[in-house]
């Protein structure tokens, strides 16, 4: 019984902690998305060549 509530106990923190990092990824996303406008840097495409490129 103590081994199943400490097991349903850490599984739900690994989710909320999951969740948290999730939203704090977007945030940051959202944030550098306000620096670049600000700063009037463009998305850029970049053509990376791929190893596979070169068969």
């Amino acid at each position: 019984m103590i081994f199943t509530t400490g097991v349903s106990i850490a599984i739900g923190v690994v989710v909320i902690s999951s969740l948290a990092a999730w939203y704090n990824t977007q945030k940051i996303s959202r944030d550098l998305a306000d620096i670049k406008e600000k700063l009037g840097i463009s998305d850029i495409e970049v053509n990376k060549s791929s190893f596979f490129d070169r068969d």
